[in-house]
């Protein structure tokens, strides 16, 4: 490209650069364009598109890098077996980890509309892309088929973390992120990579009010874009929606109940008035189309919307009467509840572990555990009084004890373990492995904890704010009284609990309990303590156990952690070797955690957990004991189900597909989140919606049946 500059000589006003200016011209017309002859500045810019001549191929430095790089691959499969090498590869971890705590990037990346797009828009880089999805499937074959229709409006109810949060927060480092989502989307991983102070900073809640910190406001994003997908590529509900409209739904006959899952149930009607909301809709749809709603929920949305409907009746909440649920709910399409809870919602908030962190590996758990510890995880997830309703609930007449559990598929007596003991610690557990005739078994007593001493257990590892929020808003027991239950219809703590409050007299609502099963799932965990520790248990009293912890210097700190140290060395370089607190950069660990040492494979024991058959996230005794014919809503109706409500269970067997194409399990996947994308599950839910159910039958595979019946409510404990 030639370079364009001003002609020499004299080029007076209106002369068109010292030519002859066309009689036709007018000299607006030529103060136009004398305007637009570029400065020096500008041939400076132009200069840029110079170039050399064409580099061959095999000089540009993109082939040395390629070339290098797959050397380098190729030299660290060779020999990074080696001790030598494993001993350097461990170094180069510590010096990668220190080298980048040391640097500053968020001031590195700037804060504008140019990065949000190239973070927005990475997933499409990164992401392979699923060929094998058909959009609009099996909605548009069905349609045909049975001649499906829009019948019943529909209201969707999301699960935890299935929601984008979004602030609008205007003050310090809040006004970056206005209106976006600092949960859900890329730019939550921008914030948490670059910006993790203030990040944290907005998900966290109060924890004396279970509300927004001074300051803070992140409101639940609205529509139906609000959890159809939870980042770009990763759908939640996009798969339902889009076959919803494949047999003509629309946003007229559809509503996404889109919430503040980190907030406690009472709470999302105390800030947000979500209760009322969600009851208007309802109501609107009954006036508008002269039906009653179809409501699909999902995970913790399964066991939000039997609360929603004991406070709709309420004459302290909705007002609606002991008539509103009949009049106004045709089906409660439970998916995937966690109905009685889940053993992963105690380990994460008593330690900020689960299975999925325990499986990073070593150096991958190394980073994590320096990028966002298990203390700054479990800090963070218990201001979340939300994520508290999933923990377990029935206690040991459900779960089971430390010698007998419902859903035991191994004989206890060949290590004396049973699926009931819900958190083992693991030198009891090595002990017991043992065949002496010395084994302890009052050690491993005081060693083990069941579903309901777990609870105890989290009570006492924890805060009182902490504490004091399960109280004001949950309860994990279980009532078999039935005028207790009734007391309990005043009482919104028992309400998310279905051992302790019974369904609204509702005989016409059906309940399609939908799951899938034949996926390893984490149902009890061994735990360590960390060094620095004490506990003290009394076996067989009243007793609480008691930790604490010991004093450690901050020398003695740093001789155990070398990678520390140096990282201590460099912070005091940069604040002028000033006397510095070791807490600033030091956060003592969580004094209890997964052991991942301890692993079984014979009896489903790997890197500290233990599993059993379920959805991958929620257990099978979880998702189907209600629902079963010897469960709760069924053979103790008298008791939860006082309407009789018909019950259909109906388990999804999962089959992953062959294909790598299938990144999310295909077809037939039915696993915790990708059962939302199951196609024989959605044509279930068209079926319903449309009024034409008569094919969506109890199917039960698994063995939830044997486990219901070894469940017995009206024993004494």
């Amino acid at each position: 490209m030639p370079i364009r500059r001003r002609a020499k000589g004299n080029t007076a006003k209106g002369s068109n650069n010292g030519k002859p200016r066309p009689a036709d011209i007018s000299t607006d017309t030529v103060d136009v364009l004398d305007q637009l002859v570029l400065s020096p500045e500008d041939i400076l810019a132009d200069s840029r598109s110079l170039s050399e001549a064409p580099q061959p191929w095999f000089r540009k430095r993109i082939f040395h890098f390629a070339l290098g790089l797959s050397i380098g691959i190729l030299a660290a499969f060779g020999v990074g077996s080696t001790p030598l090498a494993q001993s350097h590869i461990s170094e180069l971890q510590d010096f990668v980890a220190m080298y980048i705590a040391e640097m500053d990037i968020s001031s590195k990346i700037p804060n504008s509309d140019l990065m949000d797009e190239l973070f927005g828009n990475m997933t499409n880089y990164i992401k392979p892309a699923p060929a094998s999805e058909q959009p609009f499937m099996p909605g548009l074959q069905v349609k045909d088929e049975f001649d499906l229709s829009p019948h019943f409006p529909v209201v969707l109810l999301p699960g935890i973390v299935s929601t984008g949060l979004e602030s609008w927060s205007t003050s310090n480092c809040s006004q970056n992120y206005f209106r976006k989502r600092m949960w859900g989307t890329t730019t939550m991983f921008k914030a948490v990579l670059f910006d993790k102070a203030c990040w944290t900073q907005h998900l966290k809640l109060d924890p004396v009010t279970g509300l927004d910190p001074e300051g803070i406001r992140l409101r639940a994003a609205q529509g139906l874009d609000a959890a159809d997908y939870f980042v770009t590529g990763y759908w939640v509900w996009a798969k339902i929606i889009e076959n919803l409209a494949a047999i003509g739904y629309d946003s007229n006959m559809m509503y996404l109940a889109s919430y503040d899952w980190r907030l406690s149930y009472h709470n999302l009607e105390v800030r947000d008035k979500f209760f009322t909301k969600l009851k208007t809709q309802i109501e609107m749809y009954k006036q508008i189309h002269g039906k009653k709603t179809v409501v699909m929920a999902h995970s913790m949305g399964s066991t939000l919307f039997p609360y929603f409907l004991k406070w709709a009746e309420s004459p302290d909440g909705g007002k609606g009467g002991k008539s509103w649920t009949e009049n106004h709910i045709e089906s409660f399409a439970n998916i995937a509840g966690p109905m009685i809870g889940v053993p992963k919602a105690l380990a994460f908030m008593l330690s900020g572990e689960t299975r999925d962190t325990m499986q990073f590996g070593s150096f991958g758990t190394y980073l994590l555990e320096k990028f966002f510890s298990r203390r700054e995880r479990a800090d963070l997830i218990r201001t979340w009084a939300g994520g508290s309703s999933m923990l377990p609930k029935g206690g040991d007449q459900v779960w089971g004890n430390l010698t007998w559990a419902p859903d035991d598929s191994v004989n206890p007596e060949s290590t004396g373990v049973s699926y009931g003991a819900m958190i083992t610690f693991a030198e009891a557990a090595k002990d017991l492995n043992t065949t002496s005739e010395n084994s302890n078994f009052e050690s491993f007593k005081t060693s083990n904890y069941t579903s309901k001493s777990s609870i105890e257990l989290l009570y006492q590892s924890t805060s009182q704010e902490f504490n004091n929020q399960l109280r004001l808003n949950y309860s994990y027991g279980i009532t078999t009284n039935k005028k207790q239950l009734a007391k309990n219809d005043d009482d919104h703590t028992k309400w998310a609990n279905p051992l302790e409050s019974q369904l609204p007299n509702a005989p016409s609502m059906k309940i399609y309990c939908m799951y899938g099963v034949g996926v390893e799932t984490e149902r009890s965990y061994y735990y360590g303590k960390s060094d620095g520790t004490k506990t003290v248990c009394n076996a067989g009293s009243d007793e609480q156990c008691v930790v604490t912890e010991a004093e450690k210097k901050t020398e003695d700190v740093l001789k155990d952690d070398k990678m520390l140290e140096r990282l201590f060395r460099a912070f005091k370089r940069k604040t002028g070797d000033k006397e510095t607190p070791m807490d600033t950069i030091y956060d003592q660990p969580s004094t209890l955690f997964i052991d991942s040492t301890v692993n079984r494979p014979e009896e489903n024991i790997r890197t500290g957990v233990r599993f059993v058959n379920g959805d991958g996230t929620v257990p099978l005794l979880s998702l189907g004991y209600m629902s079963a014919p010897s469960g709760g809503w069924t053979k103790y109706a008298d008791l939860y189900n006082p309407g009789r409500s018909p019950i259909i269970a109906r388990e999804y067997v999962h089959e992953a597909s062959d294909s790598a194409l299938d990144v999310r399990g295909g077809a037939k996947a039915s696993d915790h989140v990708n059962l939302l994308g199951n196609w024989e599950m959605i044509a279930d839910l068209l079926r319903i919606v449309s009024n034409k159910p008569e094919n969506v039958t109890q199917r039960i595979v698994s063995n939830i049946e044997e486990y219901a019946k070894a469940v017995d409510l009206t024993a004494n404990v």
